[in-house]
């Protein structure tokens, strides 16, 4: 019993102290007001937490100036967490600044609901992945998704609690070779957007990402 109140209060003191973190970040100076509210363009979505529309706000920042958000926030967040700067952190830097500025992405509601039902079912079954709690594979679950989106990524993450480590690790891709979850937050023909972010049995907490293209009916 004192070893697992011990590791409650562990887990607890983490959360407390990364969502701490989040807030000590603000925006920085060099910013425009414009394009800081471009970038928060889930601030009207109700039944929305505040985390869950700051991961959009600090994504669309990425994409919409990346060369500017590696000297701003993604250097602070190095500097208070001390990130390594291994190959997969270099890397991002010399992707961030090269890459042309992209639309911020907008919030839609259908994937909204998609990506919180996703971290609900990971958090309770305390798996990982894109398979659904009743084994419906990504290509299952994304269906109804390909009839609307011409395109449908998804991206999920966890341990996490505050929404700027989410998204930074997401970013960087530790480890992974492919880089596809930052290929798909930085991917020029996705428009669209949701976020779900739940507890979760084996991690504390998760994020799951949905993202859509272009909606058919505009390119038909």
């Amino acid at each position: 019993m004192v070893k697992h109140l011990k590791y409650i209060t562990t887990a607890l003191l983490l959360v407390i102290s990364l969502s701490a973190l989040s807030q000590k970040i603000t925006p920085f100076h060099s910013w425009q007001t414009r394009d800081l509210a471009k970038a928060n363009s889930a601030r009207r979505m109700k039944d929305v937490s505040f985390q869950e529309k700051k991961v959009i706000f600090y994504i669309n920042l990425a994409r919409m100036n990346g060369g500017l958000f590696v000297e701003t926030y993604l250097k602070d967040y190095r500097e208070d967490v001390r990130i390594p700067k291994n190959k997969y952190y270099r890397s991002l830097v010399k992707t961030l600044r090269e890459q042309k500025a992209l639309p911020p992405l907008q919030p839609k509601e259908d994937l909204f609901k998609e990506a919180i039902k996703h971290a609900k079912e990971m958090g309770k079954t305390g798996k990982k992945g894109h398979r659904s709690a009743n084994h419906k594979s990504f290509e299952e679950r994304m269906k109804k998704f390909k009839k609307k989106y011409v395109k449908v990524k998804e991206n999920n993450q966890y341990g996490f609690p505050d929404a700027l480590s989410i998204v930074v690790d997401l970013l960087i891709d530790d480890d992974t070779e492919s880089l596809r979850h930052r290929k798909t937050l930085l991917h020029k023909d996705l428009k669209y957007v949701g976020v779900g972010i739940r507890s979760h049995k084996k991690y504390q907490i998760n994020t799951s990402l949905l993202f859509g293209g272009e909606l058919i009916e505009e390119v038909n």
